[in-house]
Formats: structure tokens, C-alpha cells, sequence
């Protein structure tokens, strides 16, 4: 397989599900991402995430779902061999501008998160953030990530139950609340939104789809397990630990989980 060690990225397989919506959305995160950057942030997740595996020597990592290079960024700053990948064609084009300015190498695919395009154990440690909500196929992408890993390897994943509020009941109502409060202390929400009096009525992700009003990462936990990994994990809310104030209030009713498994 071809390497891109200056940075570009190779089309190896068609995006799956919906990289046309995420490509939309790409300048938002992006800059979110930048704001995350120029933050101390870098330094909670790189803690965080080293302290999960044995990172005395560097390590291979895979980025699934890299969108604008985040965490090859942070990762691959500290010395680390960074894999990164992203079905979307505007994540891709903002991944592989950031990592160029941050003079990180890494090699950077277009590739489907479900059919990796890898041999079998190349990566010390398979990291994913925000993703597996999306995910068409959870335990066919599992047992991907858990192919691809060296045995010993570690799979990290950050996500969060974002479907839920697509759910009519308390939990959307409490977030709708958080939502317009969050305007009306910081000005604005992750989106741009301004004015804290417009509903959210029309607000439905698209994991409310997907998932319904299945609980991770309970769900996550049992999939993994019959999949054979071992030593699995979790921490069930990092955001205190993770998450800025902003974060905290917006998302609050959602908060982010860490998985860990190993192969």
C-alpha cells in the first residue's frame, strides 16, 4: 500500500454513509478544532490517552475518523506514527492542511472505517473520537479495528449517547434548555447559533436513526466482549476531566465515555 509521508491523501475506497454531509460540515469543525488546538486541551488528551497503553517506546496508531487531524496531531507531536483516515473528502482536505502546519507526519487515506484497507496487526493502538455514533455496522467495524490491531493492542474509543436527544422525553427537553443557556452565557453555540429563543424542534441526529434509545456504552461493552477482546473497560463521564465549561453546559446531558479494549 502506498504511504503518503508528505502529507496528502490517497483515495483508497468510496466514503462510507453520508461523507458528502460530513464534508458540509467540515469548516464548522474545523474550527472548532482549531479552537481546541490553541487551547490546553492537547496536553489533557495526550495524557489522557498515553496513560492508557505502554507508551515508552513510539507507537503505530490508527485515527479513525480523523475529520480536520486532531488527534494525529497531538499524538504524532509526542513522537508517535500516525495512520490517519476519514471518509469525507472536506475532513480530509482540513486534516491534511492542519497536520502540514503543525509539521506532524502521518499518513493520511480516504477509507471506509469498516473495511480498513491495512494487513492484519499493524497498529499498536486504534483511537477513535466522536465516530462510532455514525457507525453503520458496530460490530463489523470492531472486529476490523480489533484485525488491524497487534495482539496486545489497544482500542480506544470517546463518544457519547448525542442520539439520545434526538428522542422525545426529558433528556431532549433538559438538553434544549442547556442548549439556549449555553447561548445566552457564551454568545453563541458549536454551530454559530446566536439567539437563545429559536427551538431546536427541527434538531434530530442522525444516530436517533441509527441507535434509537439503545444505552452505550453498555451496548458498545457487549459487542466488544463477544468479539473477544480482553480487558475491557470503561470510564462512563470524562468530561469534567476532558471538556471545557462551555462543553460541560451544552453537553452535559450527554456526557462523553472512554472504552477501552485490548486484543
Amino acid at each position: 500500500m502506498k504511504s503518503t509521508s508528505d502529507n496528502t491523501w490517497i483515495d483508497r475506497m468510496d466514503a462510507h454513509g453520508d461523507g458528502d454531509t460530513w464534508s458540509v460540515g467540515s469548516g464548522n469543525y474545523d474550527r472548532i478544532i482549531q479552537d481546541e488546538l490553541n487551547s490546553d486541551r492537547p496536553g489533557k488528551w495526550q495524557k489522557k490517552i498515553l496513560s492508557q497503553v505502554d507508551s515508552s517506546q513510539p507507537l503505530e496508531i490508527l485515527d479513525i475518523g480523523c475529520g480536520p487531524g486532531f488527534f494525529t496531531i497531538v499524538l504524532g507531536q509526542l513522537g508517535h506514527k500516525m495512520t490517519a483516515i476519514d471518509g469525507a473528502d472536506g475532513m480530509l482536505e482540513k486534516a491534511v492542511k492542519n497536520i502540514k502546519a503543525s509539521r506532524v507526519k502521518a499518513d493520511i487515506f480516504k477509507m471506509d472505517c469498516q473495511k480498513l484497507d491495512f494487513p492484519d496487526n499493524t497498529f499498536d493502538l486504534v483511537v477513535s473520537r466522536n465516530v462510532t455514533h455514525a457507525l453503520q455496522d458496530h460490530p463489523g467495524a470492531y472486529a476490523e479495528w480489533k484485525r488491524v490491531l497487534k495482539p496486545g493492542g489497544v482500542l480506544l474509543i470517546f463518544d457519547a449517547n448525542w442520539h439520545l436527544t434526538g428522542l422525545p422525553g426529558p433528556l431532549r427537553e433538559q438538553y434544549k434548555k442547556d442548549w439556549a443557556e449555553c447561548i445566552r452565557r457564551f454568545g453563541s453555540d458549536f454551530n454559530g447559533h446566536t439567539d437563545p429563543d429559536v427551538t431546536l424542534e427541527s434538531f434530530e441526529p442522525e444516530s436517533a436513526h441509527l441507535l434509537g434509545d439503545l444505552l452505550r456504552p453498555d451496548w458498545d461493552l457487549g459487542i466488544l466482549a463477544a468479539l473477544g477482546y480482553r480487558e475491557i473497560t470503561t470510564e462512563r463521564n470524562i468530561i469534567k476531566e476532558m471538556w471545557d465549561e462551555k462543553e460541560q453546559l451544552i453537553y452535559g446531558t450527554t456526557p462523553m465515555f472512554m472504552i477501552r479494549a485490548v486484543k
